[in-house]
């Protein structure tokens, strides 16, 4: 005899032997038992779960020599006909194949006849949605009053193709897509009948390539039997479907929580060897950090649907929610990048990488930097990099004008000589300076600004009260040297290159209840929290609280909302930049509070503030901007006005 594939030996020959179709198998049982029986079916789904067997099972119970029966007997002619394909009164129809209406209407005219063997005259037409419209509209009326002999059940994988009037004149049962677990189960009795030795991960591979087809299942099965010769060992499974196994998933996974990368890498370059779809392993991850996310937000959520639930709750207690969001979110953007890389190795190799690298808390090394002597600069010991000098910036705004602006001459030394001559010779004398008390030059004026401000009138006042230096605050120092007072008039300081026309602005001194205690040298929580060096999410959830010290104890006073977030990783980093600070008997506690207004966030939002309002008074105070916006109608756009950034105090001299 010849052997029958696994899908054709194992087809369901009663409803019990169903699996996971109930809601359907339980309408239909009632509906014969009762002998409430509609004259047209529809059964919808995904290929492979049971659509044509259900439509059989169907016909077996309506002739069954026993009578109607949700039971049919097996055994009498009509049952083995219809189990072998031969029944007379089973009019099985491949709508892809006779979709013509000459083809309908020889089905429509066979309709009228009696049923030759059985009590009724059953039409399955497979894949209806194939039909033309002609032949649903040659249809439509047998459909809607048949004779009562006759019953209809149509099966499609495509039910949005059909036209809403075949709709309903049916009863439509969806048949849902298999589990995993209905696979794997089903499998694992029809491996154990047929006595082929097993391993459990090879079922669970063959489950997930199956996407809810049954038959896909038994089919893949047939197929790795006949490559493992007679069993089925996970290695052979994944090597057949070009995927890796459950357990690979697990050493790449262990590597990235560990941040062990010459481990991630090793195991990349072995399951390179298989050729494997990295797609298909990014897909595993994202389902792998999807459900190990659940478990982290609801305990006990994990289900066995991949045959990994025990990993899923060990990884959930011992991935943070931090890592668990980043790793999903760089599989994720990771698989879609696969399209346009160019190679597919390379692509999975970077997403994992950018996992490792970017994990928060992970070491950041910066490029070595090669000295003049030829010498990294990276092998020099040194505490801390000095952040670079940056240069002043002035405030910068942004003016609109009702009139349209001149366009300003070639900047370059001839304008600026113009400039100076037009100034000397203007009829109009300007308003008289005081002398300043320094011999040095002034700063010269941007060339654009002078010459664009001497085309626009001969007075000379406005332009050169421009060209003097604008008072600088009394906080701020000019140069090393001791510098006249600027109450009245404005000092002059000589400077290699052109300083800013604005003045730089400070920010509002604190209160006296926080300037009090912050005295040269002494460490002011909200004022020194940035020297400590915490960075990440440690560093913005202490930023909102507020310290209290009592010898070696440190009680860090948090708001309720941030505290939820922080957890025992967080407490060591911050926990170590304290001690790195003050000692290394320095303890930590934690507690829930109200930290009051003397935290980092706090005193950096108030220093903003009074830098942004600084920065708007020096742009509205000044004679430039005033004479632009009465001559020209202008206004100033207070929303582009931006405070000019601190400068460090190596900078400033």
């Amino acid at each position: 005899m010849s052997y029958q594939v696994l899908a054709r030996k194992w087809r369901p020959r009663t409803f019990e032997d169903m699996v996971g179709q109930e809601h359907v198998l339980q309408a239909l049982i009632h509906a014969l038992e009762s002998q409430r029986l509609h004259h047209a079916y529809l059964f919808t789904g995904t290929r492979g779960v049971g659509k044509t067997t259900i439509g059989r099972l169907l016909a077996r119970c309506l002739n069954c020599e026993t009578g109607v029966t949700p039971n049919p007997c097996g055994e009498c002619s009509s049952c083995q006909e219809i189990q072998e394909g031969r029944f007379v009164d089973l009019i099985e129809i491949d709508a892809a194949s006779r979709t013509g209406v000459d083809d309908m209407r020889e089905l429509t005219d066979n309709v009228q006849y009696s049923p030759t063997r059985g009590r009724y005259k059953v039409y399955l037409i497979d894949e209806v949605h194939m039909l033309t419209n002609q032949s649903f509209n040659a249809f439509l009326k047998t459909l809607e009053e048949p004779p009562e002999h006759v019953k209809f059940l149509l099966a499609t994988t495509d039910p949005q193709k059909l036209p809403v009037t075949v709709l309903s004149r049916c009863l439509q049962f969806n048949l849902k897509r298999m589990t995993p677990e209905h696979i794997a189960g089903h499998l694992r009795h029809v491996l154990g009948a047929e006595e082929i030795p097993f391993e459990e991960p090879a079922l669970w591979l063959l489950a997930r390539a199956a996407d809810g087809s049954m038959r896909d299942a038994l089919s893949l099965t047939d197929q790795a039997i006949a490559f493992g010769n007679q069993k089925l060992s996970a290695s052979d499974v994944s090597n057949m479907l070009g995927t890796i196994d459950q357990r690979d998933i697990e050493r790449i996974v262990n590597a990235l929580v560990e941040g062990d990368g010459p481990a991630l890498l090793a195991e990349i370059s072995r399951i390179s060897d298989f050729a494997p779809d990295y797609s298909v392993i990014l897909a595993d991850l994202l389902s792998l950090f999807h459900r190990v996310t659940m478990e982290q937000v609801v305990p006990g959520s994990a289900d066995n649907a991949l045959g990994d639930a025990e990993q899923v709750q060990a990884l959930a207690r011992k991935l943070s929610a931090e890592d668990a969001q980043l790793f999903y979110q760089s599989a994720l953007i990771g698989r879609k990048d696969l399209t346009i890389t160019p190679d597919a190795r390379m692509g999975f190799e970077m997403t994992l990488l950018r996992m490792l690298a970017f994990r928060p808390g992970a070491d950041r090394r910066e490029p070595p930097a090669i000295s003049s002597g030829g010498q990294s600069a990276a092998s020099e010991p040194r505490d801390e990099p000095d952040p670079a000098p940056t240069p002043p910036q002035e405030p910068a705004a942004q003016i609109e004008s009702k009139q349209p602006e001149p366009q300003p001459p070639q900047s370059g030394p001839a304008t600026d000589v113009a400039a100076e001559q037009a100034q000397e010779s203007s009829e109009v004398p300007a308003q008289p300076e005081p002398e300043p008390e320094s011999q040095d030059e002034a700063p010269p004026l941007a060339d654009e600004d002078a010459s664009w401000l001497a085309s626009l009138d001969a007075q000379a006042g406005a332009t050169a009260e421009y060209e003097e230096n604008y008072p600088l605050s009394d906080e701020a120092p000019v140069a090393e040297e001791s510098a006249p007072e600027v109450a009245a008039e404005p000092a002059v300081q000589p400077a290699p290159a052109p300083e800013p026309a604005f003045a730089e602005p400070q920010p509002e001194p604190e209160p006296a209840a926080e300037a009090a205690p912050e005295a040269e040298g002494e460490f002011v929580w909200h004022r020194d929290f940035r020297s400590l060096g915490i960075i990440g999410m440690p560093g913005n959830l202490a930023s909102h609280g507020a310290m209290s010290r009592d010898g070696d104890l440190i009680t860090l006073t948090i708001d309720e909302g941030y505290a939820r977030l922080l957890n025992s990783r967080h407490e060591e980093k911050i926990l170590a930049a304290l001690r790195n600070r003050f000692g290394d008997s320095i303890q930590l506690r934690t507690e829930q509070g109200n930290p009051g207004p003397h935290t980092p966030a706090a005193y950096e939002e108030r220093q903003r503030k009074a830098r942004q309002k600084a920065a708007e008074a020096s742009i509205h105070q000044d004679s430039v901007v005033k004479s632009i916006v009465e001559r020209f109608e202008a206004r100033v756009v207070e929303d582009s006005i931006r405070p000019a950034e601190t400068r460090p105090e190596t900078s400033r001299r």
